[in-house]
């Protein structure tokens, strides 16, 4: 027990001394039961088992910081539930999404978000649609598809529309060891904007978590587990990410 608290209390104190984080964007629609890759795809709440708390302090440089909070419960009624939030100066965003399974290998999830952009005064009521398919015989392989802005309204003296992008992935089962995922950003290449976003998580021992992902450039991570209490630190391209999550 002390060892443990020991490497934790390392650990927390190895990410304040690293004082600045920035989050990094993961390949991960496929992958269900997993906070931070639902609030990419709601689609992947219904594979929640408790509620779970969790926030994220980002910085993108020394001027501009962001803070992310989330909360998720595996039943909110008639399915699994998130509220999340973003505050930044650029930016602020809140999100409330909702995910429930729709036959017995198909989930389905929405996210509804309302955008503000203070700096140039647009904002925006935007939609988001999140399919996720594993079929028993391959119970190993999970295909995931999310259509951002696929329904969005535009308040006030708005002129631009948001883009709407169509994503589609796959997650692999590494027979508990980890998961290998791919994702094809801007699948229909309909905003010029076409990028393959590969990752992959290792467990070497279960409170342990090893990330990597690649996306135009490389990003590292590493997760520790104790009990409830989940520390996560994430580094890419000079930028850095610290997470707290907690299991209720």
């Amino acid at each position: 027990m002390k060892s443990k608290i020991g490497l934790l209390a390392l650990m927390v104190g190895m990410l304040i001394v690293v004082g600045s984080s920035c989050m990094v964007v993961e390949a991960g629609i496929a992958v269900s039961g997993d906070l931070t890759y639902s609030v990419q795809n709601p689609a992947g709440l219904s594979g929640l088992v408790t509620p779970e708390f969790a926030m994220k302090l980002r910085i993108m440089s020394e001027n501009s910081q962001q803070y992310l909070f989330s909360y998720a419960e595996p039943d909110y009624g008639t399915g699994a539930g998130l509220i999340h939030f973003i505050w930044q100066d650029a930016e602020r965003q809140f999100t409330y999404a909702v995910a429930k399974e729709l036959v017995e290998s198909a989930d389905i999830g929405i996210a509804l978000h309302y955008i503000s952009y203070p700096e140039v005064e647009d904002k925006y009521i935007s939609t988001d649609l999140g399919l996720q398919l594993n079929f028993d015989e391959l119970s190993w392989l999970r295909f995931g598809l999310l259509a951002e802005n696929f329904v969005h309204l535009k308040l006030g003296e708005t002129e631009a529309d948001l883009p709407t992008n169509i994503t589609v992935g796959v997650a692999v089962d590494l027979a508990g060891w980890g998961v290998v995922t791919a994702d094809l950003y801007d699948a229909w290449d309909t905003n010029s904007a076409r990028n393959l976003k590969v990752g992959a998580e290792f467990y070497p021992i279960d409170s342990l978590t090893l990330r990597a992902r690649w996306s135009g450039d490389l990003g590292l991570g590493i997760g520790y587990k104790h009990q409830q209490l989940r520390i996560d630190y994430d580094w890419s391209a000079g930028d850095h990410q610290l997470g707290f999550g907690w299991q209720f």
